[in-house]
């Protein structure tokens, strides 16, 4: 599999993992990948629109094998088990490469209203990214 194609298809699959996760979620307290973000002085986010909702990164690192059998169909898939990073393998006539893809996906985790009565500790500096 070329990079090119590697690279499209590792994208495309984030993407639509990102869109299912949303329409699976619908209805609930999660967002993943909120828009509408705003960030502290600190660098924290938060989503404006719900109250200063704090929004965290899940970070994923995750093994990936490219692989292309004899005949020149070739695919990705998921490594389980331990990695080698740019290892090579040949068996059944087929080359392996695995490498580790690592990214981040906003979500605003599911919250529960704040009690009457409760004060922040500290004001928060809050600039927007949106123009």
């Amino acid at each position: 599999m070329e990079l090119k194609e590697f690279i499209k298809t590792t994208i495309t699959q984030i993407s639509q993992a990102i869109i299912e996760a949303q329409a699976e979620l619908e209805g609930s307290d999660m967002i993943v990948n909120p828009s509408g973000l705003a960030t502290s002085s600190n660098g924290d986010k938060y989503l404006r629109t719900d109250g200063w909702r704090y929004v965290q990164n899940i970070e994923i690192n995750v093994g990936v094998t490219a692989f292309e059998k004899e005949g020149g169909k070739a695919g990705i898939g998921i490594v389980t088990g331990i990695l080698s990073g740019g290892a090579q393998t040949s068996t059944d006539n087929s080359n392996q490469i695995v490498s580790t893809v690592k990214f981040d996906i906003p979500v605003a985790l599911p919250s529960s209203p704040t009690p009457k009565g409760h004060k922040a500790h500290r004001p928060i500096s809050v600039k927007s990214n949106l123009s």
